[in-house]
């Protein structure tokens, strides 16, 4: 499978400055990490980097090209704007490829069954040590073994990778069917109170009259 390969731009402009980049629709980025001898700041392009985001995730070990320089990255962090939702800052981890890492991988759960009881997921991801090129992009979690109430799939019913240990505790859940909930029955309240009283609910049980 060919390595992904994302496009960026050197950057020379910092601070608040770096609006200015936003409204051309680009974002401001830096890559760090073992691999490079200091921080490289970069920019790269708001729609191109979100496509790439959505399709690779944060576990996908891809080339980062920049003015000539090839840089094999993690997607290590990405601030979004708290209304619009779009990314308005990236870091991208340089790791040694040479050195076993942890790293958080996502889980894709498929054919989650509608029943019986309530279908749960308890886990989005796990974490792993291996070398960088050797963790995977996902874990695909099969959910089609769930048949009755009490099911559960756990950690330790994820398919083995080479090379990779996962950290997560094997006897953690994933996904399971739970029992529905059955909600009670509402109280009145004013029926409860005028009951303690002896009373008839909606009395106000003063008797004197002027």
């Amino acid at each position: 499978m060919s390595t992904p390969t994302l496009m960026a731009e050197p950057r020379s402009v910092v601070g608040k400055k770096v609006k200015r980049l936003r409204a051309e629709g680009k974002v401001p980025a830096v890559v760090y990490g073992p691999a490079v001898e200091e921080t490289v700041q970069v920019t790269v392009a708001e729609k191109e980097f979100t496509r790439f985001y959505h399709q690779h995730g944060h576990a996908t070990l891809f080339d980062l090209e920049s003015d000539g320089q090839k840089y094999q990255v993690f997607i290590r962090d990405v601030q979004v704007a708290p209304v619009r939702r779009n990314p308005i800052h990236v870091d991208f981890f340089a790791p040694n490829l040479r050195k076993a890492i942890n790293a958080s991988v996502p889980l894709a759960l498929q054919d989650a069954p509608d029943g019986p009881g309530l279908f749960s997921q308890l886990l989005s991801e796990v974490v792993v040590h291996g070398l960088p090129r050797a963790i995977p992009h996902r874990f695909v979690v099969d959910c089609s073994v769930l048949k009755e109430i009490g099911d559960v799939v756990r950690v330790s019913d994820l398919e083995a990778v080479e090379g990779i240990e996962i950290v997560t505790n094997a006897d953690e859940i994933i996904a399971m069917l739970a029992a529905p909930v059955l909600e009670a029955e509402p109280v009145d309240e004013g029926a409860e109170a005028g009951e303690a009283a002896g009373e008839p609910a909606g009395e106000s049980g003063d008797s004197s009259e002027e």
